[in-house]
C-alpha cells in the first residue's frame, strides 16, 4: 500500500491530458496512445477516495480530479444518458457503448468519493446513474443488458457481480434503498441463475434467457470468481443483516480443491465443473481475490483458510509481485509459471487493494488462530 498507490498517483496519471492512464510500462514509464476504458478510470477514482477515507493515503483530491474529468468526459457527453465506454488519450470519445460493467464501477466510484470527501453531488450522480441503469438497461427476464449499442451475447455474470458489490457500497455509503433494493435482486439471480448447489461452482456464461450457454462458453468456471462470490455474499452478510448464504464457504472450498494449479500453486484461470484444467494461467487478480477471501475466513474462524492466506501469498510475491518495478506487477503467468505480460494494466490495482485491505482490515489475527494475515 505505501509503495502502490504512490506508485500510482505519480506513473498511473496524465499530467497532459489529465486522467488515469490505462497501462504503464514494465519499468513504470508512460505508454502513449492508449484508448481508456471508463471503468478503469473509475476503479482508481475508487482506490484513492477509498484509500484516503480509511487514512492509507492522501488521495482525495486525486480522486476528485479524476471524478470531475470523467464527468465532462463522458457522462451524457454525446446528448444520450448514461457513461460513454471509452476515451482517447486526449479526453475525446472513442465508443460511445453503454456497458453494464463499466457503471457498476461508476457507482462503486461514486459511493466511495461521496463517503471520502462529505459531498453529497457525487451520491446524486450515483442515483442519477442508477435510474439510466434501471430504465434503461434494465432487462425483463432478470438482470440488466449487456450493453446499448454494443454486443448484447453471451449474458455473463461478471458486471452483475461487480454491480452487487457497488449497490452495497453505495447503500453503506448513502443509505439509497434503492441500491440495497438492487443488491437484493442480484442476489436473486445469482440464486436462481449463476449458482450451481450440485458443484458449488459459478457459471460465466448465459443466453438471453438466462439459460446456460451452449457449448464451450456454458463449460466455463473461473475459481477467481469463485473467491470473488464468496467474498462478496459474506459483504451482503454484513451490510444487509442477512444470513450468510452456505455458498460462499462452498465455493471457497471448490475453489481450493479444484482450482489450484499443481506446478505453480497459483489459480487456474478456467475449468469446467468437472474440476478439469481448461486455462491453466494466472492473473494477478486472482490470486488477490484468494488471499482476500481467505483472511476474511480465517479471521471468521476457518482455521484450515489461514493456511491458504499464506499459500495466496506466497503466490503473490513469488510470481506476480516478484521481479517488477516497486509498486507494479506481472499481471499473467502461463500454466508453467512463464510471465506473459508487456505491461503494467492499471485495472488491477482495484484488485490488488482490495486484497490489501482486507488484510489490514482484519489483522491480527484472533488469539488462538495460527497462519493469520501478516
Amino acid at each position: 500500500m505505501q509503495t502502490a498507490l504512490p506508485f500510482w498517483a505519480a506513473h498511473g496519471w496524465d499530467d497532459v491530458h489529465g486522467g488515469f492512464r490505462e497501462s504503464v510500462a514494465l519499468d513504470g514509464s508512460a505508454i502513449a496512445g492508449e484508448r481508456r476504458r471508463v471503468r478503469v478510470q473509475a476503479r482508481q477514482i475508487y482506490v484513492f477516495a477509498r484509500a484516503h477515507h480509511e487514512g492509507w493515503f492522501d488521495g482525495l483530491e486525486r480522486a476528485e480530479e479524476a471524478a470531475t474529468l470523467l464527468r465532462q468526459r463522458a457522462w451524457q457527453v454525446d446528448g444520450s444518458p448514461g457513461w460513454v465506454h471509452q476515451l482517447t488519450e486526449t479526453g475525446d470519445v472513442a465508443s460511445s457503448v453503454r456497458d453494464l460493467y463499466d457503471h457498476a464501477f461508476i457507482l462503486l466510484a461514486l459511493a466511495w468519493l461521496g463517503r471520502a470527501s462529505g459531498d453529497a453531488s457525487w451520491y446524486e450522480l450515483a442515483a442519477e446513474t442508477l435510474d439510466f441503469l434501471n430504465t434503461t438497461l434494465a432487462d425483463p427476464a432478470g438482470g440488466y443488458r449487456e450493453s446499448i449499442a454494443g454486443p448484447q451475447w453471451p449474458r455473463r455474470q461478471n458486471p452483475h457481480m461487480h454491480l452487487f458489490e457497488a449497490l452495497m457500497a453505495l447503500h453503506e455509503a448513502s443509505g439509497s434503498r434503492e441500491a440495497l433494493a438492487g443488491a437484493h435482486a442480484i442476489k436473486a439471480l445469482f440464486d436462481r441463475v449463476f449458482y450451481d448447489p450440485a458443484t458449488s461452482m459459478v457459471h460465466e456464461f448465459f443466453n438471453a434467457d438466462w439459460e446456460r450457454a451452449t457449448g464451450d462458453l456454458g463449460k466455463v468456471v473461473e475459481p477467481g470468481h469463485l473467491c470473488e462470490w464468496a467474498w462478496l455474499l459474506h459483504e451482503y452478510q454484513r451490510i444487509g443483516g442477512e444470513p450468510i448464504d452456505p455458498a460462499a464457504n462452498a465455493m471457497f472450498e471448490t475453489a481450493m480443491r479444484v482450482g489450484i494449479n499443481p506446478r505453480t500453486g497459483l489459480l487456474n484461470a478456467a475449468i469446467n465443473p468437472l474440476g478439469e484444467v481448461l486455462d491453466g494461467s494466472s492473473r494477478t487478480w486472482m490470486q488477490t481475490e484468494w488471499l482476500r477471501t481467505a483472511v476474511l475466513l480465517c479471521r471468521a474462524g476457518r482455521r484450515e483458510s489461514c493456511d491458504h492466506v499464506e499459500r495466496a501469498g506466497a503466490g503473490l510475491l513469488g510470481y506476480h509481485l516478484g521481479d517488477i518495478v516497486a509498486g507494479g506487477w506481472i499481471d499473467q503467468f502461463d500454466g508453467n509459471g512463464r510471465p506473459r505480460s508487456d505491461r503494467i494494466p492499471a485495472s488491477t490495482l482495484y484488485h490488488a487493494f482490495g486484497g490489501v485491505a482486507e488484510c489490514i482490515r482484519f489483522a491480527p489475527a484472533p488469539a488462538g488462530v495460527s497462519g493469520g494475515a501478516k
